[in-house]
């Protein structure tokens, strides 16, 4: 069978790389395609997965970005035509399910916030994959067809995290990071997402602000956009670290404390290994982020005032222990998208 992979943003990577692995061992072939942002390419080439560069960022704004998945659509049909998917494959990319229409190719997506506007999904995705946890309830609240959803068993996470990870550059040591330190990762909020609440902002300075008073602190600060640089208040007492070259994710968040974000992967990554996890996040509560903190794996930051009394800055011996992980998710997700074809 010919599967098609879009990969729209840099976690896709992750996502996709033990599915590609599986696929390709089973005898598939495979095409990758990749949108020019968020250091997906550099991802894709830090793991050794070809692909086709297919268009970049969008214009900024709701008419930039409707005009900007029109255009990629036209342009991955352009690109994959001749080529005779079975089935395409993406998580959340907007114009994969587009142009696989234009193709007259099935087309399967996968998310886990349930709270993206689902429109296009229900109209021209064959399959809507989500984690078990946020059910059928949930799904028909958010407007989600629901006769198009095929619910999988444990977070997207552990697809990646439960297989075993390519050799990383040594972060560690390129970093400058210390044992005898309090190693703290920081990712600021999505100011340009769909789903951005100025909240995120006020509660990250209030996050800075406590964390800038540990002299023992090594801050790993992970700017999405190069103004967020400017965030870091006067007279940080710790060391502030900006990477400047693209690491393993995964690899990176297991050496740290915690980790600190304004909602997405990197919680999530930190909540399944076991590493103190705290989200920003001030968009709609999606039911993955209320579940870990129901299970105690992730501190939903709300209120600017309580930052101080809710952050307990512990070493990472002192911390959770990982989460059990689905080994066979992999296996799982692979049987759900070639059933799509």
């Amino acid at each position: 069978m010919r599967i098609w992979f879009d990969a729209d943003n840099g976690p896709h990577v992750l996502i996709m790389r033990p599915l590609i692995e599986h696929l390709a061992a089973q005898g598939h072939d495979l095409l990758v395609t990749a949108r020019d942002r968020t250091r997906t390419c550099e991802l894709l080439d830090l793991y050794g997965i070809p692909y086709h560069r297919v268009g970049g960022e969008y214009r900024p704004g709701r008419l930039g970005k409707v005009a900007g998945t029109l255009g990629r659509a036209t342009a991955l049909a352009r690109a994959v035509r001749g080529w005779g998917a079975d089935v395409s494959f993406g998580h959340g990319s907007r114009a994969l399910p587009l142009a696989s229409r234009l193709l007259g190719v099935p087309s399967v997506t996968m998310y886990d916030y349930e709270w993206v506007n689902p429109t296009l999904f229900n109209r021209f995705c064959r399959s809507i994959l989500l984690p078990r946890v946020i059910g059928r309830e949930r799904c028909r609240e958010a407007g989600i067809r629901i006769e198009r959803v095929r619910f999988y068993d444990g977070l997207k996470e552990e697809l990646y995290l439960s297989q075993r990870m390519p050799a990383p550059p040594d972060a560690l040591a390129d970093l400058g990071l210390r044992s005898d330190r309090l190693k703290v990762l920081l990712r600021p909020p999505a100011t340009t997402a769909h789903y951005h609440n100025p909240e995120a902002e006020v509660l990250l300075a209030s996050v800075l602000e406590h964390l800038a008073g540990r002299p023992d602190l090594q801050l790993v600060y992970m700017p999405r956009t190069p103004d967020q640089r400017e965030l870091i208040p006067a007279g940080f007492r710790g060391e502030v670290i900006v990477p400047q070259r693209v690491y393993d994710g995964p690899t990176l968040i297991a050496a740290m404390d915690a980790v600190f974000s304004g909602g997405g992967t990197m919680t999530r990554e930190a909540a399944v290994l076991g590493v103190p996890a705290y989200s920003f996040f001030r968009g709609r509560q999606g039911r993955v982020d209320e579940w870990l903190q129901e299970q105690g794996r992730l501190v939903l930051l709300d209120d600017p005032a309580a930052v101080s009394r809710r952050v307990q800055l512990v070493r990472r011996e002192d911390a959770a222990a990982p989460y059990p992980l689905n080994t066979s998710l992999v296996e799982q997700v692979a049987g759900l998208i070639l059933a799509a074809a």
